[in-house]
């Protein structure tokens, strides 16, 4: 059992317990808790307030049925503050452990998906230049998002949209074409010696003075290919396709999401330019999409990129990761996409906070149009890609990172990251030590049996248990930043039975130690971190 299990084993029993009305009252707002501190309990539950005040001559009763019904699952029930605590028992505790035992990381497949098709649209940056921290933040929220949603029964594809038309890959050109004394240079050019450098490869650039968007279309497919391809592989970062703006624009399908908006009367001409009517759905203005010079708009571009997953694709679900500059952009887009009755749960950004370097007392902040930016490759340089992983997922998206350089750098157990890989070679110096070679041969019951007189070990077994909890609160909330804090929690854990447990030479316990690991290394695996056997 887990939080979702035990959340609809007692809503189900309150349905047949209490009138419509009630159970409604009630379950609206009934809320489950994991809780920390498993001296109190291991769940805990509202559920005694709402009683209370909406079927106090129902409590008791209800209260009995759930201890009757959850007897296995749990062996003790404390009212504490008006609110209900769970004990995990000792013998859910030991279902969980030979189950994990047999199956390993398939214990943890879920299949809460039913193998619905989810998009997940991350990094994506403009490609004008090299991969920057902020891009770094949304690839490891996108990797790890991913291989919950897969592991979760989902069936996911990772996109990377290249936005390779319009005004910046114009303006790329521009200002290739200026660092080549082709046309005069102007105040909005990129800045940065890496277009200078790419544009000196390439050969007769002046038979495009005239055309500078097919100019930064090359520069734009060099980057791409030579920078940001290359950066991606180094960061562990895979996308499945890469989704070019430009092929949106081949076939029918411009004509026939205007010819839509056209026929919902949200299409109006002013200024010379065509708009899209978004105060008619509730917003404060009213969007262009086409430029008085002809020219398609990336809010066009947009919605027609979405037409084109929802409508002909049939994606199910699709996940927009962006950075803050982004919000009000991906709330309009959403409002726009009603109109193709593409529902509210189905199209979810996720926009996160800028992430700013701290070197000692110093912030550093970035700007790749004024070319003062430390890219992904020069941090990548100093630090190892993990350790960047680690520390990128260590916040929630809505809050801003300032990373700390030093303490990166550091191989200390003040690095969390450190420390956490500190408790996983500390478990394989055991495992090494007892020169145990098949593990397999344990009998998980009679592991179990050895390690239920420790407090310890029984927590670390209870970190196992609530890991499903994790999965479905990540899958269903997409706080994948949850990970690494368990991680953190489980690695205490770890540490405080090397040093308070006498392990070797038993081989039960040993034989524990082996999945623990296993364990772990399946954590790390879910955020693209590679497990470090030897410090």
């Amino acid at each position: 059992m887990n939080l979702y299990i035990l959340e609809n084993k007692i809503k189900n029993l309150l349905k047949k317990n209490l009138d419509k009305k009630t159970y409604i009252q009630i379950s609206n707002k009934l809320k489950f808790f994991i809780v920390k501190d498993e001296e109190l309990g291991d769940y805990s539950t509202n559920l005694i307030f709402l009683l209370d005040k909406y079927a106090p001559n129902k409590k008791n009763e209800i209260l009995e049925k759930i201890k009757k019904i959850l007897k296995n699952e749990f062996d003790r029930f404390e009212i504490v503050n008006n609110y209900l605590n769970f004990y995990i028992s000792n013998y859910a505790l030991l279902k969980t452990f030979r189950d994990f035992a047999k199956k390993g990381p398939n214990f943890f497949k879920k299949n809460y998906g039913r193998n619905q098709k989810v998009n997940i649209d991350y990094v994506s940056a403009n490609p004008t230049g090299p991969l920057t921290l902020g891009n770094a933040r949304g690839a490891v929220l996108g990797d790890a998002l991913a291989n919950v949603l897969k592991l979760c029964g989902f069936k996911v594809t990772k996109e990377y949209y290249v936005n390779d038309r319009g005004g910046q890959i114009e303006k790329l050109g521009k200002t290739a074409l200026a660092y080549l004394n082709q046309i005069p240079w102007e105040d909005d050019l990129y800045k940065g010696q890496y277009i200078k450098e790419i544009a000196f490869k390439f050969k007769k650039a002046e038979r495009f003075k005239n055309n500078p968007e097919k100019f930064g279309k090359k520069i734009a497919d060099y980057i791409l290919r030579f920078f940001i391809k290359p950066t991606l592989k180094k960061f562990k970062t895979f996308h499945d396709i890469y989704l070019f703006e430009s092929q949106l624009y081949k076939g029918d399908l411009k004509n026939k999401v205007l010819n839509i908006l056209k026929k919902h009367h949200l299409l109006e001409q002013k200024e010379g330019a065509l708009f899209l009517l978004l105060t008619k759905l509730g917003e404060h203005k009213d969007e262009v999409l086409i430029k008085q010079n002809g020219e398609a708009t990336y809010f066009l571009s947009d919605i027609i990129h979405y037409f084109y997953k929802f409508l002909i694709k049939k994606t199910k679900i699709d996940i927009l990761i962006v950075a803050s500059d982004h919000l009000d952009h991906t709330r309009r887009l959403k409002s726009a996409l009603k109109i193709f009755k593409i529902k509210e749960y189905q199209f979810q950004p996720i926009v996160y906070q800028f992430l700013h370097i701290k070197k000692r007392s110093e912030i550093l902040r970035m700007s790749k149009r004024r070319g003062v930016f430390i890219t992904l490759d020069e941090l990548m340089q100093e630090i190892h890609p993990d350790i960047i992983r680690f520390f990128f997922l260590q916040k929630s998206p809505e809050v801003i990172i300032e990373f700390n350089l030093e303490l990166a750098k550091q191989q200390s157990e003040d690095n969390p990251y450190w420390y956490v890989q500190y408790s996983y070679a500390r478990l394989k110096n055991i495992l090494k030590k007892s020169k145990i070679k098949d593990f397999k041969k344990f009998d998980p019951q009679k592991i179990f049996v050895e390690i239920e007189k420790s407090k310890e070990f029984l927590s670390l077994i209870k970190s196992i248990y609530k890991f499903q909890d994790l999965i479905y609160i990540v899958h269903k909330d997409k706080k994948v930043h949850l990970l690494t804090e368990f991680l953190i929690e489980t690695a205490k854990k770890i540490h405080s039975v090397y040093e308070k447990e006498k392990i070797l030479p038993s081989p039960p316990k040993v034989a524990f130690i082996y999945h623990l690991s296993n364990f772990i290394s399946f954590i790390l695996s879910l955020i693209n971190i590679s497990a470090v056997e030897k410090m």
